[in-house]
């Protein structure tokens, strides 16, 4: 069995996600995206303690379908969400790290193997990032449990840097893991013509209009 880890899993409301795509897939195709990615991404841990940060009852549903605790929040953005229901996962798991994980990664299930390379060596103040592959935004964030009462999200632009600092600032040098398929999201329509991504769409699209 693997170590024990809390996987928190923001997300936002199906029928409003990916619209950035909006001119690249339909509606219906990117509500499948996104119900597939977080999926993978919610099951992707065996044995993990899996919460889904969310506001939206659909969404809550889905968390618990698919064997989840759902965590409602009333906060709007990002960090205010996961701020909000921090808390309520440590109060729950207060002896375990916490490993945050963007909804949109197409290749979520690796989360499983990258957590059983890290996970014997995650301490109480041991911080882990995985960057997208820009290296701006913070796709898979870990915190160990002596850093959690003092950890700020810092979401948005530039995220990886801000993790990166807020870390260092706690006294901690983080570990980085420049992952090839996890540091890929799907935030615009460019992320999706990645060799990769293009190879696995039609799995995570199983209806998709080509047209």
């Amino acid at each position: 069995m693997s170590s024990p880890v809390s996987l928190v899993v923001p997300i936002r409301r199906f029928d409003d996600a990916k619209s950035r795509l909006a001119g690249v897939l339909s509606p219906a195709d990117r509500r499948e995206l996104a119900v597939s990615c977080a999926r993978g991404v919610v099951r992707s841990i065996p044995h993990a303690d899996v919460f889904v940060v969310c506001d939206d009852e659909e969404v809550a549903a889905f968390a618990r379908e698919s064997g989840a605790t759902a965590v409602m929040v009333d906060a709007a953005g990002l960090n205010a969400s996961l701020t909000a229901g921090l808390p309520r996962v440590i109060a729950d798991r207060p002896d375990q790290p916490v490993m945050v994980a963007h909804a949109d990664l197409p290749f979520g299930r690796r989360l499983g193997d990258l957590w059983d390379d890290i996970g014997p060596g995650i301490t109480a103040e041991t911080v882990v990032i995985v960057p997208d592959d820009r290296r701006d935004g913070s796709n898979v964030v870990v915190i160990g449990v002596g850093l959690l009462p003092a950890w700020r999200f810092v979401y948005g632009v530039g995220s990886f840097e801000a993790h990166r600092s807020h870390a260092r600032q706690l006294g901690v040098e983080p570990i980085v893991i420049d992952d090839e398929l996890l540091s890929l999201d799907l935030d615009t329509p460019g992320d999706l013509e990645n060799p990769h991504v293009r190879g696995t769409l039609d799995r995570l699209i199983t209806k998709r209009d080509h047209s």
